[in-house]
């Protein structure tokens, strides 16, 4: 990090110095006229305006150059501050620049009103490509002379105590700072004539994506106090950038677009990215990435061929993340440009985020700023150089926690991918005033925040208690953000928290305390890696899914449960488990054909489109896959004894403890260890799920008697090539449907029933299903 900041440093001061190398050119050429009949200014004139540029393009060239060297020498560890010493030990010269800086602007002002000829001359002078004014470029040395502490306390943040450099530095700082309070810059407002420019600050930035000519670009957006500034990211070397300014709009011509209509036809993306393509060839290398890691281990060595191997496979899947940091975000966010005596906007742009958090924040400020800022003096005549040096010397602050892909540097943990589980307790120190409030959790995935999960309570109290439970997927993910709500007629934010992501929440629960709101809200986090969330996908190909022997998937997929049934009910535990009618309503027939599409071809696709669709075409697929099985999972050779079981005790009560109920509820049992172990892996899952549901009934209306309903008989239908016996079942029709739900129904009690006892014998083992 120190040596990223002296670089983005170099970068800032090859701008600055640029300028000044074009001010004292400027100057000699003027200079060279007070010799002749017809001087451009007089020599009064010329001293003033052009007071100390000599010595400041001096002193800024000499420390750039010294800088250069230090790095080029690539020396461990790296040493500057002898060269930020001998900056601020010449602070002098910026001393008596600034004592002179108001009499320079008014003599350029003067001279511009009394002579056309000097104002064509300073109205255009050309620097690195752009056009700036005279009276931009003698800013510079105003607006540098208050980064340069900037500059510092961020370098001595990241320089060590004990390295050579941090005494110096402090120094150095000391000086600088003395400096800046004994000439109260930003008080002094004879100084700044444009008190305004003179005071720049970033009030907001991001990176963020932009719809530019019909496609998606990576764009930084910074909002200062007087102007909006987009900026490219630029390449600059290995793993580094800078930003390349774009377009800019002064605070008072900013207009956000609320209406999509507005400002002529909607634009539109020529080809919108297939997300769930993408995430499938992300999840694909990943794996590829990982298997070769462990055979890596397993080996104890790694071959050169291998390594290569392992190299682009990483280089590809930093270019599908890349494409996924483009295409994942689709909330439309609108600004334009006011044009000068008119209703319509001269030009318009169109932004893509994640967050509606996001966008809320980049309209409020926008609209605060200019609530309580007076249009600044002279805002019209900004520069795109003049902003090109700020967003290049906004680098140097920019920091990797704001959620941003592309900040992260070498050093970051990688980013977390698996499952969250969260608990959201209640507050333990109130909030100021009670009313009805709920949390929102937002994760970032590759830089975006993308909503997670709401509150299904909404607490009226200043002591709120929600107490709620929430399964998080992480994608390349690094922070998580809570943000407390009040329910109003518009839903109003009072209170906003980041939690960084860490590895040492692998496997034991762990508890946290965030403040949010001004209260104390208690957390208990705990993360799953992928290998432990059942989110493994099958390597193979898939092949022949629907209709095919379970037997024959669960060998190709080499799993105990098939990985369809895992993958359906861990959506719908993550993200449907409180859906009112959940396994009962029916799904979108063209997602259900896309779904079955996928897991036959595609089963990283087949996991990700799981996500995007209604969560009633998740169940559907898992209904539609057991449906379609040839034979159930309860066997054809088990069937009959299934009914003679159900069929002896029929009369009995079901909920009876003893007697015929219980011998019926035995005689089941049995039958059920007779299974084989691939079945009895899958029932087991299935009725742990289902018991799970149930435990929600009183948001999805779920009772064990509706899933017993809706899954008997798919569960234990006799096949239909079964020869007599299974023609008479068939033909028993209505009948046959009661038993296999009266069957299901019973081991659902039976399996709720051990794990309540499980829960209260919390050290004991989990009883089987046959206690």
């Amino acid at each position: 990090m120190h040596r990223c900041i002296v670089t983005s440093i170099i970068e800032s001061e090859n701008v600055y110095v640029e300028c000044l190398y074009v001010m004292e050119k400027y100057m000699n050429a003027i200079k060279a006229t007070l010799s002749t009949s017809q001087p451009v200014i007089t020599e009064e004139e010329f001293g003033t305006i052009f007071y100390k540029i000599s010595e400041l393009h001096d002193l800024h060239k000499n420390f750039l150059e010294g800088l250069k060297n230090a790095v080029a020498s690539w020396e461990e560890p790296l040493s500057v501050g002898i060269h930020f010493k001998k900056m601020a030990e010449n602070i002098n010269v910026y001393g008596a620049f600034l004592h002179n800086y108001g009499r320079a602007t008014d003599a350029v002002r003067r001279r511009c009103a009394s002579s056309p000829r000097f104002a064509d001359l300073t109205r255009q002078i050309a620097c690195r490509g752009q056009p700036m004014s005279l009276d931009d470029l003698l800013h510079k040395p105003v607006a540098r002379v208050q980064k340069n502490a900037l500059v510092l306390h961020d370098l001595i943040k990241y320089t060590p105590a004990s390295h050579p450099d941090h005494a110096m530095l402090t120094e150095a700082l000391n000086m600088t700072q003395h400096f800046l309070d004994e000439f109260n810059i930003i008080q002094t407002k004879s100084m700044f004539p444009n008190a305004d420019r003179a005071q720049r600050r970033l009030v907001k930035n991001s990176f963020i994506v932009e719809l530019s000519d019909g496609h998606r670009k990576l764009r930084h957006l910074f909002l200062f106090n007087d102007v909006i500034a987009c900026a490219k990211y630029k390449a600059s070397g290995r793993d580094k950038f800078t930003f390349e300014l774009k377009w800019f709009i002064p605070l008072p011509d900013i207009v956000v677009v609320e209406d999509e209509g507005s400002g002529g036809v909607t634009e539109r993306e020529t080809s919108p990215a297939n997300i769930v393509a993408l995430k499938s060839q992300a999840c694909t290398v990943r794996d590829q990435i990982l298997a070769e890691e462990r055979t890596a281990q397993d080996d104890k060595k790694i071959r050169l061929g291998g390594r290569g191997a392992a190299e682009k496979q990483r280089k590809k899947l930093a270019e599908l993340e890349g494409q996924l940091v483009l295409a994942s975000p689709n909330l439309v966010f609108r600004v334009g440009a006011r044009a000068p005596g008119a209703a319509a906007l001269s030009r318009q742009h169109v932004f893509f985020l994640s967050s509606e958090y996001e966008r809320t924040q980049w309209v409020d400020s926008i609209h605060a700023l200019q609530a309580s800022s007076a249009p600044p003096a002279g805002s019209g005549t900004v520069s795109m150089l003049e902003l090109q040096g700020w967003v290049t010397a906004c680098r140097s602050y920019l920091q990797t926690d704001m959620g941003s892909y592309l900040l992260r540097s070498g050093r970051d943990d990688s980013l977390l991918l698996g499952d969250l589980q969260l608990h959201i307790g209640g507050m333990t120190a109130p909030l100021d005033t009670a009313a009805d409030y709920y949390i929102v959790v937002e994760v970032d995935s590759y830089g975006h925040y993308f909503r997670k999960a709401k509150s299904k309570l909404v607490c009226r109290s200043a002591q709120p208690r929600w107490n709620e439970s929430f399964t998080l997927e992480l994608e390349g993910s690094q922070n998580l953000r809570l943000l407390l709500y009040e329910d109003a007629a518009r839903p109003v934010l009072r209170g906003k928290c980041t939690l960084k992501l860490s590895r040492e929440w692998v496997g034991e629960s762990v508890a946290r305390t965030v403040s949010v709101g001004g209260g104390a809200l208690p957390l208990r986090v705990r993360l799953l890696p992928p290998e432990r969330s059942a989110r493994h996908v099958p390597s193979a190909k898939p092949g022949a899914l629907f209709g095919a022997k379970i037997t024959h998937v669960a060998k190709r997929e080499k799993r105990n449960i098939p990985f369809i049934i895992s993958a359906c009910v861990r959506e719908v535990e993550r993200r449907g488990i409180g859906e009112v009618g959940i396994y009962r309503v029916s799904g979108s027939a063209s997602d259900l054909n896309r779904l079955k599409k996928s897991f036959e071809t595609n089963a990283y696709e087949a996991e990700q489109l799981l996500k995007e669709v209604d969560i009633h075409s998740v169940t559907g697929v898992l209904k539609l896959y057991l449906r379609e099985l040839p034979e159930a999972l309860f066997t054809d050779a088990l069937y009959p004894e299934l009914l003679r079981a159900w069929g002896s005790t029929q009369g009995a009560g079901a909920s009876s403890e003893s007697g015929p109920a219980h011998t019926r509820r035995h005689a089941l049992l049995k039958c059920y260890a007779q299974l084989p172990d691939l079945n009895k892996n899958c029932i087991d899952f299935l009725l742990n799920h289902f018991v799970k549901v149930n435990q929600h009934e009183s948001e999805n209306k779920m009772s064990l008697h509706n899933l017993a309903t809706v899954f008997g008989p798919t569960l234990l239908r006799p096949s239909a090539a079964g020869g007599k016996l299974r023609a008479d079942q068939l033909a028993a029709g209505t009948v046959d449907a009661m038993a296999q739900a009266g069957i299901l129904y019973t081991l659902l009690q039976q399996r709720h029933l051990a794990q309540h006892l499980s829960a209260h014998r919390p050290h004991a083992n989990p009883p089987p299903l046959l206690d």
